[in-house]
């Protein structure tokens, strides 16, 4: 089953979770993202992650910028479009190295 179908299945909202890195060397600058659910089967609750998502970023790290490669993402994986969202929150890390 694709991720899109998966998570257009899920009965509920989906949880996301979505951290941005540059390598040290490089300074390639990447986004990975992760989705987590609660898959309703003959009446038994079973908790569902996957990674979702895995992108260069080009740009600056600011919000904005983020937002549209994690809403690019949700799209992508068919959480999210113009028309309606299954994304409930969203845990980011803010840690700076």
């Amino acid at each position: 089953m694709t991720y899109r179908k998966k998570h257009q299945a899920a009965p509920g909202k989906i949880s996301s979770t979505a951290d941005g890195w540059s390598a040290d060397t490089t300074k390639a600058a990447f986004l990975g993202m992760t989705a987590h659910w609660i898959d309703v089967k003959d009446a038994k609750w079973k908790m569902r992650s996957e990674v979702v998502g895995f992108k260069a970023v080009s740009g600056d790290h600011g919000g904005d910028n983020l937002g549209r490669y994690f809403m690019g993402l949700c799209d992508r994986v068919g959480i999210c479009n113009q028309a309606e969202s299954k994304v409930m929150n969203i845990a980011r890390h803010d840690k700076i190295n």
